[in-house]
């Protein structure tokens, strides 16, 4: 009887327990990038930026709700109060956009390259060099990369931008632009599938230019609660080595 009753106890104890977890699941609307592979993943929410998200708030009972939005409608969303949290955030964006939250501690960073077709015998080691050929960037670089990089463009006769990045890797092989600006692993990803169309040859040799360094990104948060909590699970997701096994997932 004793036993029994013990089994109660700890049955009702558990209940209470998981229970309070699932009562206090909040849902939050996070915005992410459009055409941003494989940092994210539109058709299945994945995506090493989803992932990060999602594997920081969910064990603390936060349901995520995805938005893919491009990048200037995603800080338009984030103003009106459509969303709770966004992406692809770095202080040059915030201060700029005039953006009022609480921002997270630096959670990725993307490595941004200029690429040129190989034929075409290009060197560039500084950011002025840009300026002689036609250049097409990814939507906002030129708020987001710092007042250096917004000077060059803002003089630049055949500067654009688009949201759509595998739209950035076609216009390169058609020869459409010359150079174009963009994270490594999207340009890596894209072109591969792009060759799977078989519409283009992405065979041509193509040359990087590293004059752009890392750009460090982190979340906008309009909750400084929900800000702490992620900083916190950011935190224990690298100690315990699983941030890592979530960038391996995808590179």
């Amino acid at each position: 009887m004793r036993i029994r009753t013990l089994t109660k106890a700890c049955l009702a104890l558990q209940f209470l327990l998981f229970g309070n977890v699932a009562s206090a699941a909040e849902k939050i609307t996070v915005a992410f990038g459009e055409v941003l592979a494989p940092w994210v993943l539109v058709d299945t929410n994945e995506g090493i930026i989803v992932d990060l998200l999602k594997a920081a708030m969910t064990p603390l009972g936060y349901e995520i709700e995805h938005l893919y939005l491009p990048y200037a409608r995603r800080t338009k969303a984030y103003q009106t109060g459509d969303i709770d949290v966004v992406s692809d955030m770095n202080l040059n964006t915030i201060n700029q956009y005039g953006l009022k939250g609480f921002f997270s501690d630096i959670a990725y960073s993307y490595e941004n390259f200029a690429f040129s077709l190989h034929k075409n015998k290009y060197h560039l080691t500084q950011l002025s060099d840009l300026k002689s050929y036609s250049l097409l960037s990814w939507q906002d670089a030129a708020v987001h990369l710092g007042h250096d990089y917004a000077e060059m463009v803002s003089k630049h006769p055949q500067y654009g931008e688009t949201f759509d990045q595998e739209n950035q890797v076609k216009m390169l092989f058609l020869e459409r632009y010359e150079v174009i600006q963009m994270d490594a692993h999207i340009f890596d990803y894209y072109r591969v599938k792009l060759a799977t169309y078989g519409v283009i040859d992405m065979s041509q040799k193509v040359d990087r230019f590293a004059i752009f360094g890392a750009s460090p990104n982190g979340f906008l948060f309009k909750s400084k609660k929900m800000r702490d909590e992620f900083n916190r699970q950011l935190r224990w997701l690298k100690s315990t080595g699983q941030y890592q096994k979530i960038f391996e997932r995808y590179m």
